[in-house]
This record gives structure tokens, sequence and C-alpha cells, in this order.
């Protein structure tokens, strides 16, 4: 990365996804989810003897499919014990939660995205340090969920994203290869055009893609992002003045001003089968929309490059990839056994492994756990190429004030709107940083 600093974590953590995923081309067809470590049975015996109900409360929205799977698997393996999932997503999550806490609902089992979301929630927390598992996961991913030396969440899913793409559309356009500047992204656009193919479906009907996305692609290309967010707290920097946020805006604009249609009535479902139905050549991506893609358009040929803010090529030509959820454990649950038996499943037995290879398909998190394209699906195929070469930057958002994407994505919607012009958003970005960080 020449001069720019990439967060030790990270170079850490692509090397040993890339153990985990040696097995690719192994002549193992099974789903290949490895040797599976024995499961711890101390505890678990007589946790599982008990009938129990555990409530989970998770920020996986899309993979609704995946946790029904997962609750017939589990409810199979333990008759006695229930699993009740609800999921949520986006900033409502954290709203939801504090609510069921507030009622004296708190679940057993809750998702955190760490780092300044630990910060919230860890005095809900069980202490899980010392755990089997901590050996089993991969080096660093348990950093955004560790305080004062302890271990507070399992890494459930490590996910990545960056803009997909139509292959037949860039083909049909002329496209030979993806772009990796910004002049290089708009010469696509301008070809896309002349074909007569809308260039881009975004998702700006509400603050989640402008204001996590968007925002993480400035924060994460600053040359040490660490350190900007500590000087923006500090005021020794200021967002009016960064080139990178002003590039930024100019990136959400071009998605705007080229859109398959009004850009604020796409949300996120919306935009992911929008993209899938062939309504746009370009969108941005997840690996973990991967089953809303497969339900909409099952073998969709795609490709993911990354998101160019200006024309250095080595700095855009990355996508970015993140320990992204963790399950905690509600520290005054009635079954916190049996919540710490699930975890200690889901980890350790072949059905669990398997679970999360077949139906759940994240990238993977515990070393050796074998994978391979087709059960990652067509994006975190494509988020493992760059991984392999170490082209990938973290998500950085997590460590934002509370409440700030929301704010910053609520910011963008109205320079999209055209209520505010480039230099007013920059001066709201900046102000809202001021009241949400103090």
């Amino acid at each position: 990365m020449g001069k720019r600093k990439k967060a030790v974590a990270f170079a850490v953590l692509g090397g040993s996804l890339a153990l985990a995923l040696a097995g690719c081309g192994s002549s193992n067809n099974d789903g290949g989810s490895g040797a599976a470590p024995a499961e711890s049975s101390s505890s678990s015996a007589s946790a599982s003897a008990e009938k129990a109900t555990l409530n989970l409360f998770l920020n996986r929205s899309e993979s609704v499919d995946a946790f029904k799977k997962l609750k017939e698997i589990y409810e199979a393996a333990y008759p006695n014990i229930t699993l009740n999932i609800e999921t949520g997503q986006g900033g409502e999550f954290n709203t939801n939660l504090k609510t069921k806490f507030a009622a004296g609902a708190g679940p057993d089992i809750f998702t955190n995205s760490g780092f300044t979301d630990l910060d919230i929630w860890v005095d809900k927390m069980e202490d899980l340090t010392g755990s089997a598992w901590e050996s089993e996961v991969l080096d660093r991913s348990l950093d955004g969920i560790t305080k004062d030396g302890k271990v507070y969440g399992y890494p459930l899913s490590m996910e990545g994203y960056g803009f997909i793409y139509n292959k037949d559309y860039f083909a049909k356009a002329g496209i030979a290869e993806v772009p990796k500047t910004m002049t290089e992204l708009k010469e696509a656009v301008a070809k896309l055009e002349a074909a007569g193919i809308k260039a881009f479906v975004p998702d700006y009907a509400n603050f989640y893609v402008p204001g996590v996305f968007e925002t993480n692609n400035a924060v994460a290309k600053q040359p040490d992002p660490d350190q900007f967010l500590a000087d923006l707290k500090s005021g020794a920097a200021k967002v009016t003045d960064n080139p990178l946020f002003s590039d930024m805006l100019d990136l959400v604009q071009l998605q705007a001003d080229h859109a398959s249609k009004n850009p604020m009535s796409i949300d996120y479902t919306g935009m992911v089968t929008d993209f899938a139905a062939g309504e746009g050549a370009i969108s941005f991506g997840c690996s973990c929309s991967q089953p809303l893609l497969d339900q909409a358009q099952p073998g969709f040929e795609i490709g993911v490059f990354g998101t160019p803010l200006n024309d250095d090529a080595d700095l855009n030509d990355r996508v970015f990839v993140q320990v992204s959820s963790y399950l905690a454990i509600n520290k005054d649950s009635k079954v916190k056994e049996q919540a710490k038996q699930f975890i200690d499943w889901l980890y350790s037995s072949e059905e669990g492994r398997e679970w999360y290879v077949k139906d759940f398909r994240y990238l993977p998190v515990l070393k050796g756990l074998e994978t391979d394209a087709a059960s990652l699906g067509t994006i975190g195929a494509g988020i493992k190429a760059y991984m392999d070469q170490g082209k990938y930057l973290a998500y950085e958002y997590p460590k934002y004030p509370e409440g700030l994407t929301t704010e910053w994505g609520d910011t963008l919607i109205k320079m999209i709107a055209g209520k505010l012009d480039k230099q007013q958003t920059l001066e709201e970005l900046q102000a809202v940083w001021e009241k949400m960080s103090k």
C-alpha cells in the first residue's frame, strides 16, 4: 500500500483467511466444513437435558432463511431447546434492542457490531473470556469485541463489500476491464449509457447505504483512519477540509445522476432485486446480499470491483472487509448455560459448521473452515479474490459515535434531493460530527 497504513488486524486476518480457504480446490464434495473440534461436554450435557427457550435477536435480516434452517438443525440435535430467532436491520436494530431491554425482555443472545457498539452494550454482555472457541477463530478477529482484556462475543460473520457489476452489460458496452479510478468509472458510465444501459442501481431511500458504505469509503481511505477519526474528535481535522470526503460526494452524485430511476425510491431490497432484474449495470454489493440475489436471480453472472473516489488506482482498487457481527450473551439471562452451549455447538459441531458454509454463506471466521466459490456465492468469491491479493481495507464505521451513520446518511440524502449543494453538505457533515462526537 506504499505509505498508506493498513490496520495490522486485517493484514493478519487476510493471511489466516487464505489458509481457511485453502481447501477450495480439494476433491471433498460434501460441502467441505473441515474437521470439527470436539464439542465441550461438561456443561452442555446438563444444559441440553433441561427444557429451555433461547431468544435470539440478530442484526442479519437478509439471512432469515438461513436462520430458519439453523433452528431446524439445532432443535433436532437438542429437542429440549427451542430457538426463537428474531431479526432486525441497520440503525433500527439498536433502537429495538434498547426497547426490549427497557421492557425487561432482553434477548438471551443478541448481535453486536463491536468497537463503539461494544462500548454501548458491554454492561449487558456476559464475559466470555476463556471460551474454547477463542483459539479457533481467525487471528485478530476478536479485536472489536475485546475490552480491558475481556472477550464479550463470538464472531458470527465476516463480510465484504464493493461495487458489483453485471458482466453481460459490461461486455455489451465494450468495457474490458473494471474501473480502478474515478476517470475510468466515468468512462464506463458513458459507454454503458451509449449502449442503452442504465449505469447505477443505488439505494438512497434511507440512511444505511450512504451513511455506512459511502462514508466508510472516505474514512477507510485516509492514510491512517484511526488517527483521522481522533483528529476529527479533537478538531485537528475537519470534514470540510478533507479531499476524500469531497471526492466521496462526487461519487454519490455520479450514482444519483446516472441511476436507473429516482434513487430515493430504491431501498436495500429494491437495490438488490432491481440489480438482479437488469435495471442497471452497477450497484453496491455486500457478501451479505448473496441470499437476496440468489432468490431474485439464481446463477446471475456478476463481478466485483472497488469504489473509486479519485484517480489513485492503488488506493481505489480495493474492497472492504470486516467481522461485521458478534454473538453476545445477555449477562442476566436465565439460560446462560444453554446460550453458551449453542455457541459451542455452532463452532464445534459438524452440523453447525456445515450450516455456516452451505446456508449462512459468509466469509469464514473459523480457522480451517473449508469453503468454495459455490458456497460463498459470486459476491463472496469476488471479495475473496481481492483479499487473496491483499487489496482490501477495513470497515471503519463501527468506530463512529453512536447514531452518526444515520445522521450522515440523512445529510447525503438531502444532497441527492437537491436540498444541499456540495459545500453545504460538507458543512453539515462536519456540524453533525461535532454534535454526535461530544
